[in-house]
């Protein structure tokens, strides 16, 4: 009897500190969510005001890192450059409350063994016009189009803060004043969570790693029951044992066409899609445990945002090493880009650096001759990064050191120092590229 009692009441307390345990867990998520919200709003109304204000300042976002704010700021004096001019017309906000049997918005939380990484899924609805004087050029709209805000802060999975420069932990007050290990000094808005890319993809693209069944199955699903209506009427008409004949017929070359389709896909998959940069990001992680591909894909995106907006490779040179002039010149007129699909195509290392090589597609908004039009490219890049940075990518820039005098370092000065001249060794923190070929 007393076992009996004592099972009892050690179930009731295991199940009650569980219960406990659930709903200091839920709690906790539901601050985070909360938060993280209140940034990607946040970042939303910087992006509005920052595009609607005519000047070019430099000092624009407070809620992105340097990587993301630095696209916007090449944008801008692109669109100058060209007698235009951005509007948000208007963008909305995104809501913390979920309604019931709707799936957005989500977040999602990883650790890449550096910074927690908050991934924000939700309908995006905003519409961004380009203007030649008083004449709308070209207009960038969506209405409940899938989208991602990737949000980064230098948390230890312990919940301490890391120095973005020596990468010493600890807790916020050591941070009040600069780093109390290495003495780097910064702002303590620095050690916050920043929005660290944002992923809006142009077409039927729903996933950033690569292609997808679903854009390219639809268009063909649709012709084959097109086609399935169309023999079933021919049936009808012609009567007798055909009527039932041949909506057999067609189910079963609707069958094999979807058979034969999905074995293509799946194959063009393994070669070049999701199935590649998961066989790549084995390779990856057996060097790089923490390896996180959302940060990764969103750096990348941001570096290719930058070339396609820069005027000139000084304004690149930090994350490319090789000559990106005859890029630079293609480019020339982009007023807007998105990122359709990235696909990790191999990787290897040698005793100093890591290599990798990627395939990107993206959207292309030019304007030329007084119009503008869309058109989509592919790239082949070459990525090397040193064998010692196994983390991700700085939080904010302005921990950037130079190496020589320790000085902060900014993108905008082409990530010179300003005081000794020295040019910042991307490699030692993260990918750089130093080749590429287009298609």
């Amino acid at each position: 009897m007393a076992n009996t009692f004592r099972e009892n009441w050690n179930q009731f307390k295991n199940t009650t500190a569980q219960f406990l345990d659930e709903q200091r867990y839920s709690t906790s998520c539901q601050i985070w969510n909360n938060d993280m919200t209140e940034l990607i709003n946040k970042y939303k109304q910087e992006e509005a005001t920052w595009y609607n204000n005519p000047q070019v300042t430099e000092n624009g976002f407070m809620t992105t890192t340097q990587n993301l704010w630095y696209t916007h700021y090449l944008n801008k004096k692109r669109l100058n450059s060209l007698g235009l001019r951005a509007h948000y017309d208007y963008i909305s906000p995104t809501k913390y409350a979920k309604e019931e049997n709707r799936s957005y918005p989500y977040w999602d939380y990883k650790h890449d063994g550096k910074n927690l990484i908050c991934k924000i899924g939700d309908k995006i609805n905003y519409r961004k016009s380009f203007y030649d004087g008083t004449r709308c050029v070209w207009s960038d709209e969506r209405r409940n189009s899938p989208g991602e805000y990737y949000v980064i802060q230098s948390r230890s999975m312990n919940g301490n803060y890391i120095c973005p420069s020596c990468g010493w932990e600890g807790a916020l007050e050591c941070f009040v004043d600069g780093c109390d290990y290495c003495k780097t000094k910064f702002h303590i808005e620095d050690l916050k969570q920043k929005v660290s890319s944002v992923y809006n993809p142009g077409d039927w693209t729903q996933h950033r790693d690569g292609f997808t069944i679903h854009k390219n199955f639809v268009p063909m699903y649709v012709a084959l029951v097109i086609i399935v209506i169309a023999l079933l009427a021919i049936g009808i008409n012609a009567g007798g044992a055909m009527m039932t004949l041949t909506p057999l017929l067609g189910f079963g070359v609707m069958m094999l066409f979807i058979i034969v389709f999905v074995g293509k896909k799946s194959r063009e998959s393994m070669a070049g899609g999701p199935a590649k940069t998961s066989q790549t990001l084995e390779k990856i992680r057996s060097v790089d445990t923490h390896f996180s591909t959302e940060s990764f894909i969103g750096n990348l995106s941001n570096k290719l945002l930058s070339i396609c907006y820069a005027d000139s490779t000084n304004e690149i040179e930090p994350f490319a090493e090789c000559d990106m002039t005859a890029l630079i010149v293609r480019y020339r007129g982009v007023i807007d880009c998105k990122l359709l699909e990235c696909v990790l195509m191999d990787y290897h290392t040698d005793g100093d650096f890591q290599h990798l090589h990627v395939k990107v597609g993206m959207m292309l908004t030019k304007y030329e001759n007084g119009v503008a039009r869309q058109e989509k490219t592919y790239l082949n890049l070459s990525l090397v990064k040193s064998i010692r940075a196994l983390t991700q990518s700085i939080n904010d820039v302005n921990v950037y050191r130079c190496d020589s005098c320790g000085a902060s370092l900014s993108l905008l000065t082409g990530g010179r120092c300003e005081y000794c001249g020295q040019g910042l060794n991307l490699k030692e923190y993260d990918w750089v590229i130093n080749g590429y070929q287009y298609e």
